[in-house]
């Protein structure tokens, strides 16, 4: 993401013809961290600039996919560590998903896809958290699709979280999807 300054971002502001108050309600900053942004009297976090072009972007282009927010799968079916994999395996099937979250409550502790359950050699009567991804490729709700197609070049799925929590998944042919 270039990174705008404070005036860049009040000129495109005003070129919306939006209030430091209406982008503050959209962008959920308070209107007077949006004044010391544009008036560069702070040094803004990258989180907050985000959450600024984010905003702005979405007024300036309603209908286009701009964060994996836009674009992710929010349905999913999700394991607990201590499932068993046969139970993941006939999820997989019934399902048709290659993908499965493994959750404590809304929290994500790892990921089983179809390569983790052909590369492993255990058996079907095993728990899940013997075979499972620990650390499967997260982004933010907020990551813009431009970030989740280069993240995607190295890895088949993104799990997405929002404040820690998981809300979607997004995988290459979410991505895909935006080209049409």
């Amino acid at each position: 993401m270039e990174v705008p300054s404070g005036s860049a971002l009040r000129r495109w502001r005003k070129r919306l013809g939006l209030t430091q108050a209406a982008l503050a309600g959209i962008s959920g900053l308070s209107q007077s961290v949006i004044a010391k942004v544009e008036t560069e009297s702070v040094d803004p976090r990258a989180s907050t600039l985000r959450r600024l072009v984010v905003a702005l972007q979405r007024i300036e282009a309603p209908d286009d996919a701009h964060t994996v927010g836009d674009i992710m799968t929010v349905d999913l079916f999700a394991l607990a560590p201590t499932d068993m994999v046969q139970t993941a395996v006939e999820r997989m099937v019934q399902t048709g998903v290659s993908q499965l979250p493994v959750l404590s409550g809304q929290t994500l502790l790892g990921a089983l896809s179809e390569d983790d359950l052909l590369a492993s050699s255990s058996p079907t009567a095993i728990e899940v958290q013997s075979i499972m991804r620990r650390q499967p490729p997260v982004v933010d709700v907020t990551t813009s699709v431009k970030e989740a197609r280069r993240r995607l070049e190295e890895v088949d799925a993104l799990w997405v979280l929002d404040v820690g929590i998981l809300v979607g998944l997004v995988t290459r042919i979410d991505v895909i999807r935006t080209l049409v």
